[in-house]
């Protein structure tokens, strides 16, 4: 009796130690290449098996991770890839135990043809609202025991825990990466739109400058004209005023001929205000275009 308790207790000391070895390993890794190798490394010092699947929900996909041999496997597909019996098991939670193998799923493991009487067990587990399917093949060379579900069961919490984090580092990067290329694009668009108002403000204040010389001339134009202008005026209202002093003779000899002067010299300053003020608008207006 002493010597099957000592049995059973050296047992349960090896089986903690390799499963204690197994899982600070996993919690080291990054990368589910990294899981695999680990995996292939440890797993067949905690349950015996050929072949093992797991199915893990991660929103709208599920992560497919297996192991047999030394051929590991991993994707992240479509509910459309699970297997029947894993729908079944996520729709009944009823554990599987059958001699009915899908070979068209086993036969792509190197290792399917030297099963002598493989059986096929299946699990639902549920951890952190996630629904985890796992599938074992176990024949008679390597035959799986019931009493072996409790330590399968920590090795799915080790991997659930695992895969979510590296699913969630995965995700997290890929926001990163596409934060990041917003933050260049609005970067590029915030240069461009500094360029165009830089530009803007080049060309406005070409423009104001423009404007301004062209203001300045024009009111040199018009300074000059009402000056030239304001002269034979001014002469002309002057002699206007000697109708009342000098006597008809006086008016017709002298002063209507000064006044005849005048508004010669009076139509040919307008004539050339005129000129000079079409001249100016015609290359105002060509300076425009």
């Amino acid at each position: 009796m002493a010597s099957i308790t000592n049995n059973t207790s050296q047992l349960y000391r090896i089986t903690y130690e390799a499963y204690s070895k197994f899982a600070n390993n996993i919690s080291r890794c990054t990368s589910l290449k990294e899981v695999g190798e680990i995996s292939r490394t440890h797993l067949k010092y905690l349950l015996n098996f050929h072949i093992i699947r797991l199915s893990i929900q991660e929103a709208d996909k599920y992560l497919f991770f297996s192991l047999s041999g030394n051929q590991v496997e991993y994707d992240l597909k479509e509910q459309t890839q699970l297997l029947a019996h894993e729908k079944d098991l996520l729709d009944t939670e009823i554990p599987v135990l059958t001699t009915n193998i899908p070979h068209d799923w086993i036969d792509g493991y190197e290792l399917s043809s030297q099963l002598l009487e493989p059986s096929l067990w299946g699990w639902l587990f549920k951890k952190n609202d996630r629904k985890i399917t796992v599938t074992l093949i176990s024949d008679k060379n390597k035959p799986f025991n019931t009493g072996d579900v409790e330590i399968l069961k920590l090795v799915v919490d080790c991997f659930e825990a695992k895969f979510h984090e590296i699913y969630l580092s995965r995700l997290l990067d890929v926001k990163n990466k596409s934060l990041t290329k917003a933050l260049k694009t609005i970067k590029e668009k915030n240069d461009q739109i500094q360029k165009i108002v830089e530009n803007q403000q080049e060309i406005i204040e070409d423009r104001t400058k423009e404007i301004v010389a062209k203001n300045k001339k024009l009111l040199n134009i018009s300074a000059l004209n009402a000056h030239n202008v304001r002269e034979p005026l001014s002469r002309i209202q002057g002699l206007i005023q000697l109708f009342d002093i000098f006597d008809d003779e006086q008016i017709r000899n002298e002063v209507i001929p000064k006044l005849e002067k005048s508004a010669e010299e009076m139509d040919q300053v307008l004539q050339e205000v005129i000129n000079m003020a079409t001249n100016a608008l015609s290359d105002l207006k060509a300076e425009k275009i």
